[in-house]
């Protein structure tokens, strides 16, 4: 069984960066993604959905971004797994040093480090507490999104008020004949720069202190039964497609028996170099807890920089100085 100096768990944007990084200083490189293809949730749940907080582009959308970073990763030739989950790691003496051994439901892979970049781990969406609104789901109501194009010239509504929300309102505006927001307050959890988007556009209406109490329809949705919160009226919403932007909720799954430190569905990292309370393991992007974290991908490339150089210097302790791309040799291992 072959022994790798570094095998991530997670192909997300944030693992996929995580290879790329230890592939470019030289190591021996294993990728695990339990889903069937590379991208992880971003590719599988939000393709169409474009970011706007990468460094480098003004737009782009998730599928594009992560197809740029496999591409990216793939230069370096890593061993990649798929449809494979992780399931236990265990810390082994090797002939030379510390190994983990990685147990999955497909066998077993030999490791000198391990850097965790799950996200949130499975995900699964809030759904809406509306009446209906089970009967449905992807017959007009959608929590995982199709291709863009499926709302061409439809009249959508836009339930929930984060980033989520938000950006699938500002995508799906310029094919929809309308797009309403609807909250339940009167503060949105979302970028600045989204929400001055959503208020310059004109086919964008936005509803505050509103709830959905029905999805009123027979073979289709025809409308939706709103409540205003403080006056406590009704009043009906002509539309003919659904979107629940109320977020998902995580499940670490395995990850939680590794005997790792938790915080939540996080886990708790050392910000000097991401390493957990097991020496050899890390973690960085959304899983990754410490004071002051932010969650975005592009605090998540950062983190794999920092883990990515405690890597280099735990497995070769004579090295000096910090590995820069532009100065890179390849280490022999």
């Amino acid at each position: 069984m072959e022994l790798y100096d570094v095998t991530v768990v997670g192909g997300g944007p944030v693992g996929l960066f995580g290879a790329t990084m230890a592939g470019l200083h030289g190591m021996r490189v294993k990728i695990i993604e339990s889903l069937p293809e590379l991208g992880g949730q971003l590719y599988a749940l939000y393709p169409e959905k474009p970011i706007y907080d990468v460094a480098g582009f003004p737009s782009i959308l998730a599928k594009d971004l992560s197809t740029a970073l496999v591409t990216q990763m793939m230069r370096f030739k890593p061993t990649v797994c798929m449809e494979e989950s992780v399931l236990s790691v265990q810390a082994v003496q090797g002939e030379d040093s510390l190994e983990f051994l990685l147990t999955t439901d497909h066998g077993t892979h030999r490791t000198r480090t391990v850097l965790i970049a799950v996200g949130l781990g499975s995900f699964v969406p809030r759904k809406l507490p509306a009446l209906n609104a089970a009967r449905f789901e992807s017959n007009g109501l959608y929590y995982l999104v199709p291709a863009l194009t499926h709302f061409t010239g439809r009249e959508v509504a836009v339930v929930g008020g984060g980033d989520t929300a938000v950006d699938w309102t500002l995508a799906v505006a310029p094919y929809a004949r309308a797009v309403h927001l609807i909250h339940r307050r009167d503060q949105f959890r979302a970028q600045e720069d989204s929400l001055r988007q959503i208020q310059e556009t004109d086919n964008i209406s936005i509803y505050t202190f509103t709830e959905v109490a029905e999805i009123v329809g027979q073979d289709r949705i025809e409308a939706l039964r709103l409540i205003d919160i403080d006056n406590e009226t009704e009043a009906m919403l002509p539309v003919d497609a659904v979107i629940g932007g109320l977020g998902f909720v995580p499940d670490l799954g395995p990850v939680k028996t590794w005997d790792l430190n938790l915080k939540g569905s996080s886990i708790v990292v050392s910000l000097a170099n991401m390493e957990t309370n097991r020496p050899g393991l890390y973690a960085v992007g959304d899983v990754a807890s410490y004071d002051g974290k932010v969650k975005l991908i592009a605090t998540g490339f950062g983190e794999v920089a920092i883990a990515i150089a405690r890597i280099r210097s735990y497995l070769h302790p004579d090295l000096k100085g910090l590995p820069h791309s532009t100065n890179v040799k390849r280490l022999k291992t």
